[in-house]
């Protein structure tokens, strides 16, 4: 009996001593209020799914309250996806501040918050996606028509509504077309920059691909305007705006752009270069609206020659000729490196491009031969009267394929050669976005020739950035290793010659 007893004590206290020491195990969980939201008059969303229990001891319950800002509504505040509603809009942009902690039934986390951004109150302009749902793996383009100089019509000029524009990229477009901000003596178009933060915002909120703007005619002033405003006002590298592409953008809608284009120039936002290119129909044609030539500096220059017809008829050729450029082989040919058009937009072969910034200069000025159905590409004024800028060739990497692992005997990460690149930079990252914060592994007047054996990270992401010689540049997508030698310190690459053995 007393050994039944003692038995019976031996285990109570074994139970015990487990309890405890699972409680003292117990971890507390982790909060995730989600990524800054941006509001208009509509509600939102916020996100707190990413929230997690280390050790998975009990389900986790959510709470959410507002510590900063205008007082707002919350709705299922207990949930972990609660609704922010009561935005009362204003002329100056506002800030709150939201907080979660989780719980797993009995440790409690540390807090984690969450901004909404109110912008400024847009009035009553829409938008329409022209493609929706709205995809996150794809970029985006922003369309906007043409007008009379100060407001925009409905869509006019070029249409980015073929099926393969519309395959291949989120086409955002203004069917009542757009107002100015009424603000100043200059116009402006900012309040449209609002506008599509918000709705990027709702749809993409982790947006990692790339978004153009583009204008023609009347529709270059809000074209680059947005870009402005998103890079300048909110520097939310989700939502930054790198290239600008304008047709006819009429000088005497705006006196020269050199001015708007030296701001965007200047934007960039997170070390993405901001870079625009201009496409111009008929000098001759144009000259009696634009005051002058219709060239600019410090872009990607593309006339074309003069054509028959109204004045309407020459004002679309460049348009015309951009949308065709995407499906047509002679625009797509690289050219030796004088091509434009949609090679060079964010669904192109060229879309990793970041132009040169060369003030004061047309480096890159280029002449289409032809129609907007058949022709070729040559230098503007093949005279040899400007400076021949060819930009470089789009990279295709040599090396292991995405996802293959690198075992201690290392490899070689390399590429073919880039027509037009006087270097070679051997980049690596630990994410597959934002090349530009990349580590240079190595920078060589030739693709990259040696062995290398350890890595920075378990998933090293690895690509190849050139440059011709007035600084453009562009890169291949990052290719994804898994190698067996990983050090923490980018110091610790290892580079070995690689001698060819039939030497």
């Amino acid at each position: 009996m007393k050994k039944t007893i003692l038995l019976v004590m031996v285990l109570a206290l074994g139970l015990a001593a487990e309890a405890a020491n699972a409680a003292t195990n117990n971890q507390a969980p982790i909060a995730d209020a989600g990524l800054p939201r941006y509001a208009g008059p509509d509600p939102v969303v916020l996100d707190g799914t990413g929230s997690y229990d280390p050790d998975n001891s009990g389900t986790l319950s959510y709470t959410w309250q507002q510590i900063t800002g205008p007082l707002l509504v919350i709705t299922d505040a207990n949930t972990s996806t609660p609704t922010i509603s009561g935005f009362t809009q204003t002329d100056e942009i506002q800030k709150c501040e939201f907080e979660l902690v989780v719980s797993d039934g009995e440790l409690t986390s540390l807090p984690d918050t969450v901004k909404i951004i109110i912008v400024p109150d847009f009035g009553n302009n829409s938008y329409q996606q022209e493609n929706p749902p709205f995809d996150p793996n794809k970029p985006t383009l922003i369309y906007f028509g043409g007008g009379d100089c100060t407001n925009g019509l409905a869509v006019d000029g070029w249409s980015p509504f073929t099926p393969d524009w519309l395959s291949r990229a989120n086409i955002i477009y203004f069917p009542k077309g757009y107002t100015h901000d009424g603000v100043g003596n200059r116009r402006t178009y900012y309040k449209y920059g609002d506008m599509i933060i918000v709705h990027l915002s709702a749809v993409a909120p982790d947006y990692k691909q790339p978004i153009q703007t583009v204008g023609w005619s009347t529709g270059g002033q809000p074209a680059i305007d947005v870009g402005i405003h998103l890079n300048l006002i909110y520097a939310d590298a989700r939502y930054a705006i790198n290239r600008v592409t304008f047709f006819d953008a009429l000088r005497y809608c705006r006196g020269h752009y050199s001015e708007s284009i030296s701001t965007f120039l200047g934007s960039s936002v997170d070390g993405e270069q901001c870079w625009a290119d201009s496409y111009a129909s008929t000098t001759s044609g144009m000259e009696g609206y634009v005051a002058g030539s219709p060239y600019q500096d410090n872009v990607l220059n593309v006339g074309f020659p003069t054509v028959t017809g109204g004045w309407y008829q020459r004002h679309i050729v460049a348009s015309g000729w951009y949308a065709n450029s995407l499906m047509l082989a002679e625009m797509n040919d690289f050219n030796h490196g004088v091509v434009a058009g949609s090679y060079w937009s964010v669904v192109g072969p060229g879309k990793n491009l970041q132009l040169a910034s060369t003030p004061n200069a047309q480096t890159y000025k280029f002449q289409w031969f032809g129609d907007a159905s058949s022709g070729y590409m040559d230098h503007y004024g093949t005279l040899g009267r400007l400076p021949p800028g060819k930009l470089p060739e789009p990279v295709t990497l040599i090396g292991p394929m995405d996802g293959n692992f690198v075992d201690t005997n290392g490899v070689v990460l390399s590429c073919e050669i880039s027509e037009n690149a006087i270097g070679y930079q051997l980049l690596f990252g630990s994410e597959p976005y934002r090349v530009m914060d990349y580590t240079i592994v190595s920078d060589t007047p030739e693709p990259p020739n040696e062995v290398i054996t350890t890595f920075p990270f378990e998933q090293t992401f690895w690509t190849v950035r050139v440059y011709d010689e007035y600084g453009s540049t562009i890169y291949a997508d990052p290719i994804c290793i898994y190698p067996e030698i990983v050090e923490d310190s980018n110091e610790t690459l290892v580079l070995e010659d690689n001698i060819d053995e039939d030497a």
